[in-house]
């Protein structure tokens, strides 16, 4: 009996022994870890909308400007001169795409004149360098001497072309294209009073030769 007491005391005697060495912890200086959050969202994507389509450049032809040489006879004050450019062998009814009328003004012997054409307003597509590349272009003089026994001596005739796109930039070859018809010679008077050029669709001289009216 005395040996159960015994085994009761000492048990309880290391029970309260190992209490009091257990630290006393402060559970308010326990730190609590943070919730987990959820990630943060990836970056927007920046969705770049496609630059729009350049348009295809269109070339027009914007200006004519001739030149005409003179030699040993000079034409005359005030004869006139008739000076008109389009595409060659156009449909019938097409417009003349430039023309100039009436230059009166005297071009003296051995020198060289030079003037603009106008352009028609009541053209649709018959200036678009296409239009002339399919069918070459053709230009002519008409003379009226201010008296029967006039007559102009003619050397040759140059055309200075102008082809600009939508935006008024010059065509990178054509932009001043010179054709130079150095077969266009020979003497107008009142019987043979056209002077006709033509070229192909290459811009190419075909014929210079002069006429008599139709």
């Amino acid at each position: 009996m005395k040996k159960i007491v015994f085994l009761f005391t000492l048990v309880i005697l290391v029970i309260s022994t190992q209490a009091q060495l257990k630290p006393d912890i402060d559970r308010s200086k326990i730190k609590k870890s943070a919730p987990a959050t959820a990630p943060a969202p990836p970056p927007p994507v920046n969705k770049t909308t496609a630059p729009a389509s350049t348009p295809p450049l269109a070339y027009n032809l914007t200006s004519v400007r001739v030149k005409i040489r003179t030699g040993s006879d000079n034409k005359e004050f005030p004869s006139f001169v008739y000076a008109v450019f389009h595409r060659r062998n156009p449909p019938q009814g097409e417009p003349m795409s430039f023309s100039q009328a009436a230059l009166s003004n005297e071009m003296k012997i051995n020198s060289t004149t030079e003037f603009g054409l106008n352009r028609n307003s009541n053209l649709a597509g018959e200036t678009k360098l296409e239009a002339f590349q399919s069918t070459g272009l053709r230009f002519f003089i008409e003379y009226r001497p201010n008296l029967i026994f006039d007559a102009w001596k003619i050397e040759n005739v140059t055309l200075v072309l102008e082809f600009r796109d939508q935006f008024g930039n010059l065509h990178p070859t054509l932009g001043n294209k010179e054709i130079v018809f150095s077969n266009a010679n020979g003497f107008l008077n009142a019987d043979y009073r056209y002077l006709e050029c033509t070229t192909d669709g290459y811009f190419a001289t075909l014929t210079a030769f002069i006429r008599r009216p139709n």
